[in-house]
């Protein structure tokens, strides 16, 4: 087991952003009133200047085949509100599945996935996405239609949802959305 000098002792730290290991001292207080001299900033007093830097580590993949869900355990769903704050829900396994497919969330691991949109982020991303413009009529469109209604089961997802003018959105109302194209070409 490799265990590094920074890891263990107390005497020595390794900066967050030049990644070398140096003596404590090195590094500043992070102050305040009371001045804990034991708290010390992430970085060494030599890359202050470059503390605006962002070290990325490994970068979390995604995965999108519904075959890897356990559906005979809990589906936990992770996201941030809309307010920001984080949020872990269990849910089942068929709306787990339907998350996934429609481009909503993406898979962890078989009983975790992460929830991509808030409603402001799947709002904003559908009007950017169709131009704010109406899918159903052509004219400016500003607000998000579900194409299959969420009273028959629909789900706030990428797929499911068109940018619509409110008129197309009100006429359309709780109609499916075969039924509302048929009967918009009929007009």
């Amino acid at each position: 087991m490799g265990v590094s000098v920074g890891d263990t002792c107390r005497l020595y730290k390794k900066c967050k952003i030049c990644g070398e290991t140096k003596y404590l001292k090195e590094f500043q207080t992070t102050g305040g009133r009371r001045g804990n001299p034991s708290k010390r900033k992430s970085f060494c007093r030599n890359c202050k200047n470059r503390r605006h830097e962002r070290i990325l580590g490994l970068r979390l993949e995604y995965k999108f085949d519904t075959s890897l869900l356990d559906p005979f355990k809990d589906i936990i769903i992770r996201g941030r509100s809309t307010s920001g704050f984080r949020y872990e829900n269990i849910i089942s396994f068929d709306r787990a599945k339907k998350l996934v497919e429609e481009e909503a969330a993406g898979i962890i691991h078989s009983t975790l996935i992460h929830n991509f949109f808030n409603w402001k982020s799947l709002r904003q991303f559908v009007l950017e996405r169709d131009c704010y413009t109406c899918h159903y009529c052509g004219f400016y469109g500003d607000t998000i239609d579900h194409k299959v209604p969420k009273s028959k089961g629909g789900a706030s997802t990428p797929v499911n949802c068109v940018c619509a003018c409110i008129k197309c959105n009100r006429q359309k109302g709780d109609t499916g959305y075969e039924e509302y194209i048929d009967m918009k070409l009929t007009e």
